[in-house]
């Protein structure tokens, strides 16, 4: 899945750089994502993930990172009186990390396969599910519109992902047909080479000032800051070897998620800043990881 993730991407670029692609092309994957790929892995995901007490740290980790990054972000942007759409873009891309499709295979690859329940709890329960309530609320706070609380209400009744949240809910009740929950996973398997595909034909190494200075900030809270509390913590705790501990510091430092960057952008949030901490912070996290992984 990395050599996918990272090789449509690139083809991405490669693509956009020898000539120009209609914003039709990028606005249909960007919808397809958005309103078919994405609900249909939230729905296979949240309705058959399991519970369990040992993973309560990692999930505690990796929502207090959200919060925490969060309230970072809404500081800047007030101290350095930030365009509310690229506070909105930071607010997913510089909060959320790509612990699916890149964290996991990380940790299994580097860290080995007795980490991987922690990993995944702290994915699945707590980065992806945050992608589905978290995002769903920026999209509809930072995102066009109107602002006010009955706009916020109507457009997050809109937001197709939230409402796969909701359905996943019931769904946990009962037993779909195997083929079901396959048919979901197939589709949901579609969401990162399409995400990352798009993002790749709007990708420019090249950013506006106005956007320089915001995506480097994300990019140091999200890939340094980040997995340094956790590992700061965790050598208070004397527990840095621990597997959810070690897993955690892993997951916390994955780059800037690839899917929350299309929610942002599908929102009318900054598509220069997100293409750009996307892009970048995938190509780094495949020196950062393994260097962080040696210490671990």
């Amino acid at each position: 899945m990395i050599g996918v993730v990272i090789g449509t991407f690139l083809l991405g670029w490669l693509v956009s750089s020898i000539r120009p692609i209609p914003p039709v092309i990028i606005a249909t994957a960007d919808k397809y994502v958005l309103r078919f790929a994405l609900p249909a892995l939230i729905l296979a995901k949240l309705s058959t993930v399991e519970l369990n007490g040992d993973l309560v740290l990692p999930i505690a980790i990796a929502w207090t990172l959200i919060v925490g990054a969060a309230a970072v972000i809404i500081v800047c942007g007030r101290i350095f009186s930030l365009d509310k759409n690229i506070v909105g873009a930071l607010l997913l891309v510089a909060v959320l990390g790509n612990t699916s499709f890149l964290g996991l295979e990380m940790v299994h690859s580097l860290l080995g396969t007795d980490h991987m329940p922690s990993a995944i709890a702290f994915d699945q329960l707590g980065t992806f599910l945050g992608l589905a309530l978290w995002g769903s609320y920026v999209a509809s706070r930072y995102g066009a519109g109107e602002s006010g609380w009955r706009p916020l209400a109507r457009r997050l009744s809109r937001f197709v992902p939230f409402l796969a949240v909701l359905a996943s809910i019931p769904l946990r009740a009962f037993t779909l047909p195997e083929g079901a929950y396959s048919l979901l996973n197939d589709i949901g398997r579609t969401v990162a080479p399409v995400a990352m595909g798009a993002l790749g034909l709007r990708f420019t190494v090249r950013v506006s000032r106005r956007v320089a200075g915001p995506a480097v900030l994300g990019l140091i809270l999200k890939m340094m800051l980040m997995p340094g509390v956790v590992y700061a913590v965790a050598t208070i705790a004397g527990s840095t070897h621990d597997l959810a501990w070690s897993a955690s510091i892993m997951q916390a430092a994955a780059p800037p998620m690839v899917t929350a960057g299309v929610v942002a952008v599908g929102a009318g949030l900054s598509e220069e800043l997100v293409a750009f901490m996307v892009g970048i912070g995938t190509l780094i996290a495949f020196v950062s990881i393994p260097l962080l992984s040696t210490v671990l």
